[in-house]
């Protein structure tokens, strides 16, 4: 801002000890104004002119303003009251012309203690805000601030940048830069395997499911490890997976996919392929025979020997026999409506199959009847209510 030079009398404003002297002309009686007390913390700091910023008990300006309000020789440009002149019926104030805002830095305080959960839930072990003397002071004022008012007030001055540091939760399962990752691989059984059988080693077996569990228990970790933090704000002690550190400047029209903390989405397991293979149920098979598993052809069933038990208490016992499954239909209490019997498996009576599958919920259940395990069956046996079987061979 510049200052109107005076000249219809260059020495219209004059000092005398501690007042103003205002003469128009010398002939004519001059007013006598007292000079006010001037800011004794006044920082010329600051880049926009024309204005004062008080930051609690500081006055930051401009040091243009700040020789602007020195050359002026005037009490009109001033940043403090300079008198006050009775103007027909209203009183005027001399100065304060050059205005002043106010920053109140205890509001932002507040905000930022508010913000320490919500930081901590999103992972960010710190952040660097513009009161934070850490980033440098200029005559006690910490130098972000200053960034932040010029950024306001001077349209020259830049947007000061944003500077935090979050958990890099990424390296969490970055398998191929992180060898603490390892547990977010699992790596194939291996069988030996030809055309004509597959055996599994029972001790490879062993030790896979053994590793298999510990990969679980560390899975496991770092999973309640990202729930205290998202849900407690508990950052993990020791900090195992470094540090994202961000120092950018933030765009109201850009997004920030180019930022370090942006999503990131990379390739960090192995593909499992998964062959045919003629075990069947291996778990459970190794549960029953711990030295070597036999070969058992694939989609192949058992075809085992039974007899329908004979009952004590005198009930008729028998299961009849179907030779169509298109159309099944049970009552609620499993009895078979559809379709009819061709004939009846009686008490003592015995079969060769195997187990078809469970109908009415899972409660009862249908046998195919079969000789031969390469031929699709032709007969179903229905094993009803109070139908009780028993394994002959």
């Amino acid at each position: 801002m510049s200052i109107k030079p005076i000249t219809q009398n260059p020495q219209r404003y004059t000092k005398e000890g501690a007042q103003w002297k205002v003469s128009a002309k010398p002939a004519i009686k001059p007013i006598y104004l007292p000079i006010g007390v001037p800011l004794t913390n006044l920082k010329p700091v600051i880049k926009g002119n024309g204005i004062v910023v008080k930051v609690g008990e500081n006055y930051l300006c401009s040091l243009q303003t700040l020789n602007d309000i020195k050359e002026s020789n005037n009490p009109h440009y001033d940043i403090i009251e300079n008198g006050k002149l009775k103007v027909k019926d209203k009183e005027v104030v001399i100065g304060k012309t050059v205005k002043i805002i106010e920053l109140d830095v205890t509001k932002l305080q507040e905000i930022i203690q508010s913000r320490e959960l919500q930081n901590r839930q999103s992972g960010v072990l710190d952040v660097s805000y513009i009161d934070d003397a850490q980033n440098g002071l200029i005559e006690g004022i910490p130098k972000k601030l200053i960034d932040q008012i010029n950024y306001t007030l001077d349209k020259d001055s830049e947007r000061p940048s944003d500077k935090f540091e979050v958990v890099d939760y990424f390296s969490m399962v970055d398998v191929k830069n992180n060898p603490a990752a390892a547990h977010y691989t699992i790596k194939p059984i291996r069988t030996i395997t030809d055309q004509q059988a597959t055996i599994f080693d029972p001790k490879r077996l062993r030790n896979f499911i053994i590793e298999l569990d510990n990969q679980l228990k560390l899975l496991r970790r770092d999973f309640n490890l990202i729930q205290d933090t998202f849900f407690k704000g508990e950052i993990p002690t020791p900090n195992i997976y470094g540090l994202i550190i961000e120092d950018i400047v933030a765009k109201t029209d850009d997004d920030d996919q180019k930022s370090n903390h942006s999503v990131r989405i990379r390739e960090s397991s192995e593909l499992i392929s998964v062959e045919p293979t003629p075990i069947s149920n291996v778990l459970a098979t190794v549960e029953q025979n711990t030295t070597t598993i036999g070969e058992v052809k694939p989609n192949v069933p058992v075809i085992r020997e039974y007899r329908l038990k004979r009952k004590r208490d005198g009930n008729r016992n028998g299961m009849g026999v179907i030779n169509s499954i298109d159309k099944l239909a049970f009552t609620k209490g499993g009895t078979k409506l559809e379709p009819k019997s061709v004939y009846v498996i009686k008490e003592g009576g015995t079969f060769s199959g195997y187990e078809f599958k469970k109908v009415v919920n899972g409660k009862f259940t249908l046998w195919a009847l079969s000789t031969d395990p390469n031929v699709p069956p032709t007969e179903w046996a229905y094993q009803g209510p109070g139908d009780d079987i028993e394994l002959i061979s």
